[in-house]
């Protein structure tokens, strides 16, 4: 493989050479030679490159050898002089001096150091950094991960270079390619989501080619980062790609302006490679260089944020208006400040009278929204706010992949989640020598967070690959990125690492079969160190039994990609969400042989408490529930999860009981099924278990996604009445006067108030809820077998001839999320709290008026129980009878989501239960005595559907789906007023169900009457209906022996319900 080969060449150089250190460098220069010629990057910024006695004569460039050993012409002219350093051991200044000394000559614009070690002492790079002329730092991690084929490469023939190809679209790249060409079409500004892991970066290059192709002057592109290290690996990334002729600059500012977002260490513009400037005077030469007659198809500046108000002043002096500008991780650009005051420098990006540009493309992972308290808050404050969902600053979303759509596609690899709990008093017994010892400097936390990380890289008691007869199966992991939070920390843990599990493991396991090796980073590092880390980390040649782990602090999150990375660790909080869902996003990559990536976070249960009292006060768990916030806020399925915790086992959470190390008798291998369970312990794992769950629920349950979906939900209806509304106006279109045959239909079976703006929501809200209930109710064959469905659906098929459908397909990501919080739910009690949750969080915000006008309220299930029971008690002390009796016919009038009868069902089921009735009793109440009214078709869908599957859970599944014939869609009210009949095209049966319902004595009626009292505004076209005979009754008693001035209230729904 590349890296593989890449090494081979360099034991290459040293082998052939022996200990004569010319000739090493000889080769090496060959190398270099090869690689600046070639690489895309170099390749594009280049006209020439010359070994130094190469260099014709007309450059006047003296051929002594003092320094320099190559020399590169740009394309517009300026020279290059490059020092090939091909050292084992440390760089000082004085191997440096010569060179620097060197490239002060007049003909050389700035120097480029190519060096084969990482480790540069203090003093060198001072002198690099502080260069007037600039210097870039090449390493030997930028040339092995070169898109050269470094395995076609020989020295005898350093001319034949084989590139590697660019990479090509997938087909899900594609899509959001044609999203953003129709997209920008009619939008200036736009917002492009994808998770971490599938191609965001290459997908913008793509957009911004084919909005290049559609000019004839070059494109102008302003690629905005929030780090340098991000620029680096973006400008290599998009000329490695690139299919045009591109021009790239790299802008940067001061050392300071250039730290990281949040503060984090960032490289230094040396370690780019690339040259780079911080002068808006430098930028309108390179443009006006570019003008002279260099052509390109794209002009592209990658520029950190930082730096915007360089870029802005450069146009203050003619660097012209941009074409397109990228705002990559655009989560750093939302936020606030007061109205009075300049905008932070991320936000600056906004506005063109910061930086001009023609359109604006915004790209995150991870975008940022503020809740309505934040803007209402805001906005009393003259505050102004960012936020992603403003479509004026950011524009629509017109691509997004979260994490669950692309682990679903088959994109990336799925992830789990393993909070390993290690048991503090397993700890003091194994561990004493460790803690007893005053050099290490750790603590019991520290030993039992190394221990848990041991356990989990082994996979001890954790989780199985579920593929058969993979060679993978319960094989330990083999790369991890672990984070902590201080420098201090993280080298402590890493070199402390290895003795301490060499205590925890050697008086139970003789021979370890796996080596795990830790190091440690940081941001403060030089990017060659860093290079040369991640590169000992990815290396696909490590030895089979080492497994290997890199300890860092602020800097292996944003870029960083190394698909074979198994696990990340956290060893204590993350304030910033965003590092977090970064973070996971490192082992989601696609490999080879990976099936899953694991998040794993050790923590330590001190004894003697309860486990709710060690989850109340200890600090040290904010990691787990800030991790699990994190991927809740990115990964839909996540949030699925985490509303069923109470009802089903997760498959992407678990926790793990750690104690003493494995028995050495049964330790023969490291699989899964020959881990041993752990000694046992004292401490309750089953109810620690319990505990996180539920903590969890407390903690991060309360995100309001449906609330979110139930505005677009709202949107999308709107549009569908006006979609009707607009073809009722032509009188002679087929679908007008089929309609009118609809509503007419509707009038008869509800009340004759409904008018056509009424039936048209009636159909949006059926279209819209449909799949919601396919997916919770799978199995039940509802849809197709409800009179009320049916009669929706053939309207339906009518209209979606003419594109009534079509919006809906925006709706798709929503019932995906309802299938999953659905997904592996069972029991019908626990899917109706499902339901309540979908009514109280979604419909009622989504069909507002709707609800507002029926006055739709849920009875808490404890009354609804009160009630039954008393019921039951009632007929047996008056009448003689009970529920279960033949011939008692039970009412609800006003069934909402059919409460009433599912808790009768369950009070007759324990009674079966009990022995007093059988199962005979509740078949014959649920198919002819038992009886419904709804007038709400949400209500009555979801009614129907929840009493046909609690009876189906006391049939059992071998009887087979039974049909709830019992319930109606009518207006209880208005269904006393008259006995007409109609000819109904549309809801024939429905009708036939009243007319059987009013045909039997009703026994008992159960039931909570719905609450309203009219509109209190007449512009909200949300009047309540007239009753004539009901009211007339009202008038005649009520009314009539009532004392008050007032008798308004005495026509609301609540009487009219009980008279």
């Amino acid at each position: 493989m590349n890296a593989q080969t890449f090494n081979d060449l360099i034991d290459q150089i040293n082998q052939t050479a022996g200990d004569v250190q010319r000739e090493r460098g000889t080769l090496f220069e060959k190398l270099v030679l090869a690689y600046l010629k070639h690489e895309p990057t170099y390749k594009a910024l280049y006209q020439n490159v010359w070994l130094l006695s190469d260099v014709p004569d007309n450059y006047g460039i003296s051929k002594k050898d003092t320094g320099v050993d190559l020399v590169a012409e740009q394309k517009n002219g300026d020279l290059v002089a490059i020092q090939a350093k091909f050292y084992t051991h440390k760089v000082s200044k004085d191997s440096i001096n010569s060179f620097v000394a060197e490239l002060g000559k007049s003909y050389y614009h700035h120097g480029l150091i190519i060096s084969t070690v990482d480790e540069w002492n203090s003093n060198a790079r001072e002198t690099i950094e502080q260069n007037e002329k600039g210097i870039e730092i090449i390493g030997l991690s930028d040339l092995r991960n070169s898109q050269i084929d470094w395995s076609q490469f020989n020295f005898e023939r350093p001319e034949k270079v084989t590139i590697k190809k660019p990479k090509q679209l997938r087909g899900y790249q594609q899509t959001a390619k044609e999203n953003a060409l129709n997209h920008f079409k009619k939008h200036d500004r736009g917002q492009l989501i994808m998770a971490p892991g599938t191609g965001k970066t290459f997908t913008s290059l793509k957009i911004a080619e084919a909005l290049a192709k559609e000019q004839s002057t070059p494109f102008k592109v302003l690629y905005l980062v929030p780090s340098i290290q991000l620029l680096t690996q973006t400008l290599r990334g998009w000329n490695n790609d690139t299919e045009l002729t591109m021009t790239s600059m790299a802008v940067t500012s001061d050392r300071d302006a250039s730290r990281g977002a949040d503060g984090n260490e960032d490289i230094k513009a040396a370690d780019i490679g690339y040259p780079a400037t911080t002068s808006s005077q430098k930028i309108l030469q390179n443009w006006r260089d570019l003008e002279k007659g260099q052509s390109t198809d794209m002009v592209v500046i990658f520029s950190t944020y930082q730096s915007i108000d360089v870029i802005g002043e450069a146009q203050k002096h003619g660097l012209p208006e941009f074409d397109f500008i990228i705002s990559d991780e655009a989560h750093r650009t939302t936020g606030a400040h007061e109205s009075n005051k300049e905008a932070s420098i991320f936000a600056k990006v906004h506005s063109n009278n910061n930086v001009q540009g023609r359109k604006r493309m915004y790209q995150t992972a991870t975008p940022k929204i503020f809740g309505e308290s934040a803007k209402k808050n805001a906005k009393e404050k003259s505050i102004l706010l960012a936020s992603m969902d403003d479509e004026s600053k950011y524009g629509a979303v017109f691509f997004r992949m979260g994490f669950g759509q692309a682990v679903s596609h088959d994109i990336l690899t799925d992830y789990k989640v393993m909070v390993l709990a290690v048991d503090e008093a397993a700890i003091q017994k194994d561990m004493q020598r460790t803690l007893a010892d005053p050099e290490n400097g750790l603590n019991i936390d520290d030993v039992g967070r190394i221990v848990g990380i041991w356990n989990g890289m082994m996979r001890r008691n954790g989780y199985k690959n579920p593929v058969k007869n993979s060679p993978y199966d319960g094989a330990p992991l083999e790369r991890a990125i672990a984070f902590t939070r201080t420098i201090e920390e993280s080298k402590k843990v890493s070199s402390q690492f290895e003795e301490v599990v060499n205590e925890y493991i050697s008086e139970a396991v003789e021979d370890q079969s796996i080596h795990l090796s830790m190091r440690h980073a940081d941001g403060q590092m030089n990017a060659l160190k860093k290079g040369e880390i991640l590169d000992w980390l990815a290396n696909p040649n490590k030895p089979s039994d080492e497994a290997r782990i890199v300890s860092n602090v602020r800097f292996l999150t944003e870029g960083i990609d190394i698909p074979t990375l198994d696990a990340v660790i956290f060893l204590s909080p993350k304030k910033s969400q965003v590092d977090i869902v970064q973070a996971v996003g490192r082992i989601m990559r696609k490999a080879g042989g990976k099936d899953y990536g694991y998040i794993i976070l050790p923590i330590v249960i001190p004894t003697g408490e309860t486990p709710q009292t060690i989850l109340d006060n200890n600090k040290n768990y904010e990691t787990v529930w800030q991790v699990i916030n994190a991927l809740r806020s990115v990964d839909e399925r996540f949030e699925a999860m985490i509303d069923k915790l109470n009802m089903a086992k997760p498959k992407q959470l678990k926790v793990i009981g750690i104690g003493s190390a494995p028995d050495r008798a049964n330790d023969q291998d490291n699989t899964i099924e020959n881990i041993p369970v752990q000694t046992e312990l004292e401490f309750e794992w089953d109810k620690f278990e319990g505990a996180i769950f539920g903590k969890i629920v407390q903690k991060v349950g309360d995100r309001k996604y449906l609330e979110n979906w139930s505005q677009d939900v709202a949107k999308i209806a709107e549009r569908q009445i006006n979609w009707i509304k607009n073809k009722l106006s032509d009188k002679k279109d087929p679908i007008s006067l089929e309609f009118k045959k609809f509503v007419s239909s509707l009038q008869h079976n509800i009340n004759e108030s409904i008018d056509e703006n009424q039936a048209a929501e009636m159909l949006s809200q059926h279209l819209i809820t449909k799949p919601i209930f396919e997916a919770l109710f799978e199995k039940y064959s509802f849809v197709n077998q409800n009179p009320v469905s049916q009669a929706m659906e053939s309207i339906v098929l009518e209209l979606e001839k003419n594109g009534f459908t079509k919006e809906q397909e925006n709706l798709e990501p929503l019932y995906e999320s309802v299938r999953m919080r659905a997904e592996g739910i069972e029991k019908a009690e626990d899917k109706q709290k499902i339901i309540v949750t979908l009514y109280d969080k979604f419909f009622r915000t989504a069909f507002k008026s709707t609800t507002e006008r029926l006055g739709i309220v849920f009875t808490p299930i404890e009354v609804v129980d009160f009630i039954v029971h008393s019921v039951d008690d009632v007929l047996k002390k008056h009448f003689g009878k009970s529920l279960a009796s033949k011939d008692v016919h039970i009412l609800d009038p006003f069934t909402g989501t059919g409460t009433f009868i599912v808790r009768t069902l369950t009070y007759l089921k324990e009674q079966m239960d009990a022995g007093k009735i059988s199962l005979v009793d509740i078949t014959r109440k649920f198919t002819q005595e038992l009886h419904a009214n709804e007038i709400v078709l949400l209500s009555y869908y979801i009614a129907a559907i929840n009493i046909e599957a609690t009876f189906d859970e006391i049939n059992g599944d071998e009887e087979g789906y039974v049909p709830f014939e019992g319930i109606v869609l009518t207006d209880t009210f208005e269904s006393t007023e008259t006995e007409d009949t109609l000819d109904d095209d549309y809801f024939e049966t429905n009708d036939e169900r009243l007319k059987r319902q009013q045909e039997v004595p009703i026994t008992a009626i159960i039931g909570n009457p719905p609450y309203s009292k009219g509109q209190s505004n007449e512009n909200d076209n949300n009047k309540n209906i007239e009753y004539p005979q009901l009211f007339k009754s009202i008038a005649d008693t009520y009314v009539k022996q009532s004392k008050t001035t007032s008798v308004l209230g005495m026509y609301d729904s609540y009487v009219l319900s009980i008279r």
